[in-house]
């Protein structure tokens, strides 16, 4: 790859474009075995954030006590989300159109059908709302990885955005 070109994936992706492209690469060639692990691990996390609200709605006392905290992006313990940490880290270090970017790019290798007016197309990315989700994740982690140990955003926060995405390819 040339050096304009290697300057414009920088530009579009980040400092981490080379990892970005590899998930975006990566989730264009995904097989129907793999896609269904996506969306399984999707279901699984969207089952955990439920019961965790669940949780959450319990110990502040009911429904109304769950509203008052409404907004305030907590999971358990009053930790916020990682995806959450990640959205506020990319908006502090000019990161978030690159995450935009990316999870945009990645959306259409992971359904190249959709939005070309191609109904086909659009029956597969409904069917696919949880690998798209995971491989947003996964990108987003990617975009910022060059930020882990910087504010919120820690190895940790990193690996859990990445573990869906990880595991589905692995199994």
């Amino acid at each position: 790859m040339n050096e304009q070109a290697t300057l414009h994936l920088e530009y579009i992706y980040g400092p981490n474009w080379a990892d970005v492209v590899a998930i975006v690469e990566r989730a264009a060639q995904l097989t129907a075995e793999e896609r269904e692990r996506l969306n399984a691990a999707a279901a699984k996390a969207a089952e955990s954030n439920l019961q965790n609200l669940q949780n959450a709605a319990s110990a502040a006392g009911g429904l109304s006590g769950l509203l008052s905290g409404l907004g305030q992006g907590l999971g358990q313990q009053g930790q916020a989300q990682p995806l959450q940490i990640a959205t506020k880290v990319a908006k502090e270090f000019g990161r978030s159109r690159n995450a935009q970017i990316a999870t945009s790019v990645a959306g259409q290798a992971l359904s190249p059908g959709a939005g070309a007016g191609d109904f086909g197309g659009i029956l597969q990315s409904l069917g696919s709302i949880g690998a798209v989700t995971v491989v947003a994740q996964s990108v987003t982690a990617a975009v910022l990885g060059d930020l882990i140990g910087r504010g919120e955003f820690t190895q940790q926060v990193y690996d859990e955005l990445m573990r869906p995405w990880q595991e589905s390819l692995q199994a």
